[in-house]
């Protein structure tokens, strides 16, 4: 894509534009162009000429930035609602993972599969500290698409972390003087878990270039 083009995509987005409403606003004026420059070439004009009355003829940057920049309906939701979409949405998503999770060992503890319930409980308790981190990465890359702060989805990350480290699942097998119990509580945050996870949560941040 040209760079004039280019320079739009990431002005829309890091003012907080939909990247759905970018990419077609920048296709029909990509189409436009594009018949700006054939219909020069039959007029005469060298190519090189022709691309730059092109993009003259097409407009200023601020002539193409203000119809959507103007228009409230072009922004993201995430852009309006940043705490709801890098916060409590992933902190939702991880809670459905833990009372789906319960759910499965309530039904597993009716089957011919319950000796093996403590084993599953273990495995999904490992699966309930790796969610967050799944979790931030993709928080993360839905940020650095709409090149928004990184505030928001580190906050998130932060938290997502905090509430896995906080979860304890527990499975207790039953015994001849003993109830079966399925545990889940939330306790004070570990330290080192929670040092590990919020590392592991943030590290695309040292893959991603910094926005200028």
């Amino acid at each position: 894509m040209p760079d004039q083009l280019e320079n739009l995509r990431e002005t829309l987005l890091r003012a907080g534009t939909s990247p759905a409403h970018v990419r077609r606003y920048l296709r029909e004026l990509s189409e436009h162009r594009d018949d700006l420059y054939d219909h020069l070439r039959q007029q005469g004009f060298r190519a090189q000429a022709a691309r730059n009355e092109a993009d003259r003829r097409l407009g200023s940057a601020d002539a193409l930035l203000l119809p959507m920049l103007a228009d409230p309906r072009f922004r993201s939701r995430a852009a309006r609602w940043p705490a709801l979409f890098y916060i409590v949405l992933p902190l939702a998503c991880q809670a459905g993972l833990v009372v789906a999770f319960t759910l499965v060992l309530l039904l597993v503890a009716g089957t011919s599969l319950r000796p093996i319930i403590a084993d599953l409980g273990s495995g999904l308790a490992l699966l309930l500290l790796a969610a967050p981190v799944l979790i931030a990465w993709l928080t993360l890359l839905a940020a650095h698409r709409r090149r928004a702060s990184r505030r928001w989805p580190i906050v998130g990350a932060v938290c997502g972390a905090a509430f896995a480290a906080a979860l304890q699942l527990g499975v207790t097998l039953p015994a001849p003087d003993v109830h079966g119990q399925i545990g889940l509580s939330l306790g004070q945050p570990a330290l080192l878990p929670l040092l590990v996870l919020t590392l592991l949560s943030l590290l695309p941040l040292s893959l991603q270039p910094r926005p200028e």
